[in-house]
């Protein structure tokens, strides 16, 4: 009789699975910033609570102190000033998958979907007791200025701590998180790289008579199949010239001769977000979209040149409508923070409250001005993933930035269907 052979315990650690990870040294360098900046502001701990919200972008502060998320897990975390760092995670998937994942925290606790209950436990077992609270996310995150925690969960921590004082962390992690390390450099143009490998499908497949849905599943399975994450973001807007703008989602409808595509395609390599903004026409670009591509692209350089330590946002903002002048366009400048999400700055036409934001060297953004005719009912935005550094932007991305024109003759592969 063959001897039986004992299943390992679920929370058993597997070894290191096959996903990439950050080092012990990359943790320190985190935790040592941010504990400096909470002794700054005098806080004992923070509390990151769970929230997949944004396609995942707000969970950026958990992932950034604990290496665990993805997938839209919900995952906590509890760090203190000092002592062990608790990451508080959904009860669907076993510790040992988290332990394979990463190194850094060994305290992971769940309490089935009692988030709070298992925050509190935590909170209460600091010694000493915090005087000091600080959640991540409590208010002004960029896309989400209400805050991330929900009113049920603020309650429990208050009633557990009365004598607590809970403040407002947010603001301290994304100053924490805007420059970013050699190695998160290094996942963000790994991130970069889906994000171009997407392009390329989408410049080979998106012809007359496709459906845009597929050419999109296609997108985003080209960058699962290279080891990307999901969720991750394609913001999508496919029509004819003059279509509204922002529509967030493919439909089945055929592409057609003369339709515009403007497509923000996100990767995501171990959470880190890089972003390309594409513009593509279906048969020969017109006149115009071309002459708003080459302010366009003026634009960007020149935003480029001038990202240096020290510029502030609103000097940035001034350089695309400097490009448009004299012209029946108008520029405008989009740029916002890259990392685990959306980091700081945030700053669009419609949202210009960061524009006194100071660039660092080390710091990554999305850079991509927007050249339009009056109302916006057509326009032009591109653009890469960059990086500050004192001579200027540093590129993440490879491709030639540009229109694509696709073909006409269509379609070249087995994406059309009846």
């Amino acid at each position: 009789m063959e001897p039986s052979v004992k299943a390992p315990e679920p929370d058993l650690p597997l070894g290191p699975l096959e996903v990439p990870h950050f080092s012990r040294e990359e943790r320190d360098r985190r935790w040592s910033r941010v504990r400096r900046l909470m002794e700054r502001e005098r806080i004992d701990v923070i509390v990151a609570p769970p929230h997949t919200g944004h396609h995942d972008h707000f969970s950026a502060n958990v992932r950034y102190l604990t290496g665990l998320g993805g997938f839209s897990l919900e995952v906590g975390a509890v760090f203190p000033l000092a002592g062990d760092v608790t990451a508080v995670t959904v009860p669907d998937v076993a510790r040992a998958h988290w332990y394979g994942r990463q190194d850094w925290v060994e305290d992971i606790r769940s309490e089935g979907r009692e988030f709070g209950n298992c925050i509190v436990g935590r909170l209460k077992e600091l010694n000493p007791v915090p005087a000091r609270i600080g959640v991540a996310g409590l208010a002004n995150v960029g896309r989400f200025p209400d805050g991330l925690i929900s009113h049920r969960m603020y309650e429990k921590i208050a009633a557990a701590l009365p004598n607590a004082e809970i403040v407002d962390a947010t603001l301290l992690l994304d100053e924490a998180r805007s420059v970013k390390s050699r190695e998160e450099l290094a996942f963000l143009e790994r991130s970069v790289e889906l994000c171009e490998a997407a392009i390329e499908v989408l410049a080979r497949e998106a012809r007359p008579g496709v459906p845009q849905c597929l050419v999109y599943g296609r997108m985003l399975a080209s960058m699962v199949e290279r080891g990307g994450e999901v969720p991750t973001m394609i913001m999508w807007n496919v029509g004819p010239p003059g279509w509204p703008q922002m529509g967030p989602m493919p439909t089945q409808r055929k592409l057609d001769v003369g339709d515009v595509i403007n497509a923000e395609v996100e990767g995501r390599w171990a959470g880190y977000v890089g972003q390309v903004t594409q513009m593509a026409h279906v048969g020969p670009v017109t006149d115009q979209f071309r002459q708003m591509e080459e302010i366009q692209l003026e634009a960007l350089r020149r935003v480029w040149e001038a990202l240096k330590p020290g510029v502030t946002v609103g000097e940035l903002a001034r350089l695309p409508e400097e490009a448009a002048k004299g012209s029946p366009y108008q520029g405008r400048l989009l740029m916002h923070g890259r990392g685990l999400g959306d980091d700081s700055p945030l700053f669009t036409p419609s949202s210009r409250a960061d524009i006194g934001w100071v660039v660092e060297e080390g710091s990554v953004y999305i850079i991509k001005p927007l050249v339009m005719t009056e109302g916006r009912r057509r326009a032009v935005c591109m653009g890469d993933s960059v990086v500050c550094t004192a001579n200027g932007a540093r590129r993440l991305g490879k491709r030639t930035i540009g229109i694509l024109e696709l073909q006409e003759h269509g379609p070249s592969s087995d994406l059309s269907r009846e």
